[in-house]
């Protein structure tokens, strides 16, 4: 296998390291490490072979990143590492075309075989959520747009009519929106709201 030129976009400085370490020793590959998601859209990201990203980054999020970062580079190869393993959060991941997603507390072996594997031209996810994926009957509903909006909003302590201000749509349209995510997610109050979006990183 010729040497891997891998880049890291990871906000863990500690962690990114070890694995820069565990990636030398195990592929002696190149390894790139950016810390700021922000940072790294603005390299060159076609000259890397594989690029690891962090799904929970506090200027963006993985798939963010990803679903920008193919604007630019649609043909790159982008693998998610995370200890995140929410349905909602791999649908996110899916729908960037995400090359792979593994977990952070995998066995190393997997790590080296998903790096692997999709050098070789597939996708791999962690076995840890081949029910997560497979399971179509038990997937969640996922909001629409307008309604992930409206839902971080409320989470960040709007009222009502400050996101029909925000969002310029009528205030009946609003409590629509909100009716229908508690409907669809099965919340029952607005501390329920801010604990989905905290957990689904959509704050």
């Amino acid at each position: 296998m010729p040497t891997p030129n891998i880049l890291i976009v990871d906000d863990h400085i500690l962690f990114s390291t070890g694995i820069e370490q565990f990636l030398q020793k195990e592929l002696n590959a190149v390894v790139v490490i950016v810390n700021n998601p922000i940072e790294a859209l603005g390299m060159r990201l076609n000259e890397f072979d594989i690029i690891l990203v962090d799904m929970d980054m506090p200027e963006m999020k993985g798939y963010e990143f990803i679903n920008k970062a193919r604007l630019n580079y649609d043909d790159q190869k982008y693998l998610i590492v995370s200890m995140h393993r929410k349905r909602s959060l791999i649908k996110k991941a899916i729908n960037s075309n995400v090359n792979g997603y593994i977990l952070k507390d995998d066995h190393p072996d997997s790590f080296i075989e998903a790096i692997k594997t999709i050098l070789n031209g597939s996708n791999y996810f962690s076995p840890g959520l081949k029910d997560l994926i497979d399971d179509e009957e038990k997937q969640q509903i996922l909001l629409s747009p307008r309604e992930e909006e409206v839902l971080k909003l409320q989470a960040h302590g709007r009222s009502m009519s400050e996101i029909s201000d925000e969002l310029f749509i009528s205030l009946e349209t609003v409590k629509t929106h909100i009716r229908n995510i508690k409907i669809k997610l099965d919340l029952d109050n607005k501390a329920d709201v801010i604990k989905y979006a905290i957990d689904n990183l959509l704050v």
